[in-house]
């Protein structure tokens, strides 16, 4: 390594850390300096990544080094850079394995001092056990649900010096800040291009006064009711999306057959089922909607699993869309349409008290209770409304049996 480009004057950060000035912490300097730059110029993020795990690696002297980027959220792996490390299945664990090896706690680092003896890997065989000795994990937060684990592993036991796990923090710092930038722009341009999506969906709905406002109305109430669910916040957002375009199937079907809801014929109905089918069909090509695809498909799943397109059970529903459903049966109800008439609110609340554990997930309908109860504002509710909705909540809490409403489009 040529240490001439290094400044004359040392860093005060040399000190500032108690280290001394030797090659591996000149290295250091150097390869800070560098990717500050990379990211300041916008470098390729992976190749960002990259630069990072193969110094950290170079400088400790580690077998390898690994950069995960995981989506609390969604609970997965959504990119990883490794390097040095050849034992290939420890490199691809999944997201369960890999949040229960790295259990942080309160802690911002995790320390395995000899992974062959720690209960933490539990296979000998299937992630190289037998290979490693200390592995060393420290985390970072990135945007949004999104988190890094930057993980070193050593042949042999060691633990990393004071100014060792500085330089491992450092540059693991470097790479959370390129990943900030990265997805924040990412962000930026998806929310554009949902929003153009989702404006020319609510600009055809706009058409049918009887449903203008609906789709709205029922993102507002999902969004509301996937927070009291204890949703993340990107869960949150994607429910919001949801919400806005789950009726976006209906797009080419017949006016008439819409204006009909509520009388539709055996064969009207079957070409109204299709609508869940034919949205997801529309946005499965947009890669940014990937994640409220199922949730337009499966909107009308029931919980007794009589539902459509798919006839999922219960929990094989995805939650997301598990919420739409009861807020989409609930705005109904509250807005009515051209043949059927709209419920007070007390009607609707017993309808879906009366829907929970056939058509409807039953906590949902709890949850959504909940935030009737909070915010009565939100449906306009009366003091004689909460007392209704207090009453059928303790009623659907207690009750072991529930009996079948009507299934709302």
């Amino acid at each position: 390594m040529q240490l001439s480009s290094l400044p004359e004057t040392p860093s005060p950060y040399y000190y500032a850390v108690g280290i001394p000035m030797d090659r591996e912490y000149s290295k250091f300097f150097e390869v800070f300096t560098r990717v500050s730059k990379a990211i300041h110029t916008g470098e390729n993020t992976d190749e960002i990544l990259e630069r990072i795990v193969t110094h950290i690696s170079d400088i400790l002297n580690a077998k390898g080094c690994i950069y995960w980027i995981v989506d609390q959220g969604q609970k997965s792996i959504t990119n990883k850079i490794s390097n040095g490390f050849s034992y290939r299945n420890l490199a691809e664990i999944d997201y369960t394995t890999l949040t229960a090896i790295f259990d942080q706690g309160d802690q911002d680092f995790v320390y395995i001092e000899d992974a062959m003896y720690d209960p933490r890997i539990p296979n000998l065989d299937k992630i190289g056990k037998k290979r490693v000795g200390s592995i060393h994990a420290i985390f970072f937060d990135i945007v949004r649900d999104f988190r890094g684990i930057l993980a070193v592993y050593f042949t042999e036991t060691r633990q990393l010096t004071d100014g060792e796990e500085d330089i491992v923090r450092a540059l693991g710092e470097q790479g959370a800040i390129a990943l900030q930038k990265s997805l924040s722009y990412d962000e930026k341009m998806l929310d554009a291009l949902k929003q153009v999506v989702e404006g020319f969906t609510l600009a055809l709905e706009a058409k049918d006064e009887q449903t203008h406002g609906h789709s709205v109305r029922v993102a507002s109430f999902a969004r509301q009711v996937a927070r009291s669910a204890g949703l993340t916040k990107s869960q949150i957002e994607t429910v919001y999306h949801g919400g806005l375009l789950h009726d976006i199937g209906k797009i080419g079907m017949n006016d008439q057959i819409l204006e009909r809801l509520g009388i539709l014929s055996r064969k009207e109905m079957d070409i109204v089922r299709q609508h869940p089918i034919i949205g997801a069909r529309i946005v499965q090509p947009l890669i940014f909607l990937n994640d409220v695809e199922p949730l337009i498909r499966h909107h009308h799943e029931r919980w007794d699993g009589t539902g459509y397109p798919d006839g999922l059970k219960g929990e094989d529903i995805p939650l997301q869309a598990r919420i739409l459903t009861v807020c989409d049966a609930f705005e109904t109800m509250l807005a009515g349409r051209k043949h059927f008439e709209r419920m007070k609110l007390e009607d609707a609340i017993v309808n879906l008290q009366l829907g929970a554990s056939s058509q409807f997930d039953p906590n949902i309908v709890l949850a959504l209770f909940d935030v009737l109860e909070q915010q009565p504002e939100i449906a306009g509710a009366t003091k004689a409304a909460v007392g209704c909705i207090q009453i059928h909540k303790r009623r659907l809490k207690n009750s072991q049996t529930r009996k079948a409403a009507s299934m709302f489009i």
